[in-house]
């Protein structure tokens, strides 16, 4: 090796560097400096404009999802909830981007207080069902707009001066910088001139072996020798390649190891690109969906009668958090989907055979309907004999008399208990079925309040009905429907208090019927809310009170709305009452005429 090139480099850049460091140096540093604040203005200046945007996207997502809720769309509060989160959330990152901007915060005021008014003055009222006149809407909403344009265009006129002072600073330094580096060129060019037939072999051969490394050749090495310098890169060069040979070995016994894993896996494993074309497959994935071979279009096999297109969808973009089966029958598959997590994108898909586990939920729900079957007849025929006796009632001892009452009691909760399990199997199994034919709402509300009067007067409790006139027709089954009422109001008879007021109503909300069960009782917590018409759960009817019940009589109601198509919910605050409200599609005029015709009679 020849140590004095090193030398000879370190007194020409020292030369080099000693006449042209000042002025380069500063030059170079002024307009590192210049272009540096101005990016970071500018990206600042362009992120606040990107919140300014935000916050209008949001504010029309805000009007958008209103216009549902004046339009009564179900779940349509919780959106507009959600879209509030989003445009304050949008503003809160504005506000985060100020950066001491007087001018940016004083509009960005503006544009929060404009919009805080067009909710105070439209939002909430339109929220409590009063909407405020449409000419009001218009000037609040474009004060909200014109606010915001503001904001945006303030920041475009930001951007324009600083474009303008950072071209004036940067013209001037450009000059020293400009003569910096020309004096440097010339320097550099003296300089390598004589170092290049030095340096041009051991370069070569460097070259040449990044070559062969490049093309996969892991064993390549280079010879160390010339100036010290490409010596050092030599040894580098020799250092990295053995250390590259080293991972790729730990890399091949890893992706061995995957590949010997996945093959043993009984759980599918299958891999898609961004485009849902399947790249790999282990042999369980291979087994459980024959179609699933690399190269061909995973939507295609995996939309079937079970699935579909909309649930593919959300299983390739990670989305769909709970399991998704397919098949029916003998197997049945639970497919789920996570994102690859790469930047290429794609998607991985687990595939199990639950085909024993639904067999087994087939079981139980057999196994309940037949029970549910079995016991109804002995039960009924200890109720007929518990009600033959409580006839002769007059010829039993009081203790007797008691006793077969508690045994007719409890006789009756049994037969509810089974018939509610029986609804909630069969409405599990499948088989639970709705006749439905053209009826009249107003009837079935009042024959189910009728048959609830005499055990709301037992408690002084006040039950009105309320049917608008003109209410369209819907197509159901009036015990279903008479059924899902009776368990709203015996839950807002059993938990509310005596002397309280319940109120059932039935009106037209746009092309739907809302059948709503509102008391005045203690309440719902917020945080039962979301879990109160599952089966088995049973709201806190408070200290004072027992209530009785197995928690299924919701479920059940819910089961049933969606039999015909509707929805059920229900919104409540503590101390203020509850209320359930029912939707179902109304029929149209061609669909009422053309609708079998059903008796509305109410019976008692």
């Amino acid at each position: 090796m020849n140590p004095s090139l090193a030398n000879r480099l370190r007194i020409g850049f020292a030369i080099t560097f000693a006449l042209l460091a000042g002025v380069t140096v500063i030059g170079v540093g002024r307009l590192f400096q210049l272009r540096q604040d101005f990016e970071d203005d500018t990206n600042r200046s362009f992120q606040f404009e990107l919140a300014g945007e935000h916050l209008r996207q949001g504010f029309l997502n805000e009007q958008a999802r209103l216009d549902d809720v004046a339009d009564r769309d179900p779940g349509a509060r919780a959106r507009y909830r959600l879209a509030v989160r989003g445009t304050d959330a949008a503003a809160v990152d504005a506000r985060r981007l100020l950066d001491n901007d007087s001018e940016a915060e004083q509009l960005l005021n503006t544009r929060v207080a404009a919009e805080g008014r067009w909710r105070t003055r439209v939002a909430d009222p339109v929220l409590r069902g009063r909407a405020p006149p449409p000419a009001r809407q218009r000037r609040l909403a474009q004060a909200v707009v014109s606010s915001g344009n503001a904001l945006i265009a303030n920041e475009s006129r930001q951007r324009q001066v600083l474009r303008d002072q950072v071209s004036d600073d940067t013209r001037k330094t450009a000059l020293l910088v400009g003569v910096g580096l020309i004096s440097g060129l010339i320097a550099a060019v003296l300089l390598f001139s004589g170092l290049i037939a030095s340096m041009r072999r051991p370069l070569e051969r460097l070259v040449d072996a990044s070559g062969r490394l490049a093309g996969g050749d892991l064993k390549t090495r280079v010879e160390v020798g010339g100036p010290a310098e490409t010596a050092t890169l030599g040894l580098a060069f020799n250092e990295m390649a053995d250390e590259l040979q080293g991972a790729y070995r730990s890399l091949e016994d890893s992706r061995r190891q995957l590949a010997v894993t996945l093959e043993s896996l009984s759980d599918g494993v299958i891999t898609v690109d961004p485009g849902g074309i399947v790249t790999d497959a282990n042999p369980a994935a291979r087994r459980l969906l024959p179609g699933a071979t690399i190269g061909t279009q995973v939507r295609e096999v995996l939309v079937t009668g079970s699935i579909t297109p909309g649930k593919v969808e959300r299983l390739l973009a990670g989305l769909e958090q709970e399991e998704v089966h397919s098949g029916e029958g003998a197997t049945v598959l639970a497919i789920t989907g996570s994102p690859m997590g790469t930047p290429e994108g794609g998607s991985v898909l687990s595939i199990r055979d639950v085909s024993e586990r639904a067999r087994l939920e087939r079981m139980k729900d057999e196994f309940v309907l037949t029970a549910s079957h079995e016991l109804r007849s002995p039960l009924t025929s200890v109720q007929g004999f518990a009600e033959l006796l409580m006839l002769e009632r007059d010829k039993l001892s009081p203790k007797q008399a008691e006793t077969v009452e508690i045994i007719l009691d409890n006789t009756q909760h049994l037969v509810r208990l089974l018939n509610d399990l029986l609804d909630l199997a069969r409405s599990d199994a499948g088989r639970l079925t709705i006749k439905p034919e053209r009826c009249d709402v107003g009837p079935i509300a009042e024959d189910a309040a009728r048959l609830m009067r005499a055990l709301a007067d037992s408690r002084d409790q006040r039950l009105a009905v309320e049917i608008d006139g003109d209410l369209p027709q819907i197509s159901a089954e009036p015990d279903r429907v008479k059924q899902v009422l009776v368990n709203l109001l015996t839950n807002a008879h059993e938990y509310s208090p005596e002397g309280a007021s319940i109120r059932v109503t039935a009106s037209r909300v746009g092309d739907e019927v809302e059948l709503a069960v509102a008391d005045n009782g203690p309440g719902i917590p917020e945080d039962q809310l979301d879990y109160i018409f599952e089966r088995f759960t049973r709201g806190d009817a408070g200290l004072t009170q027992r209530v009785g019940g197995t928690g299924l009589g919701l479920a059940i109601a819910k089961s049933l709305v969606e039999l015909h198509g509707g929805a059920i919910g229900v919104s409540s605050q503590l101390g203020e009452g509850s209320t359930f409200r029912v939707v179902l599609p109304a029929l149209s005029g061609k669909e009422a005429k053309d609708a079998p015709i059903t008796s509305t009679d109410a019976t008692p």
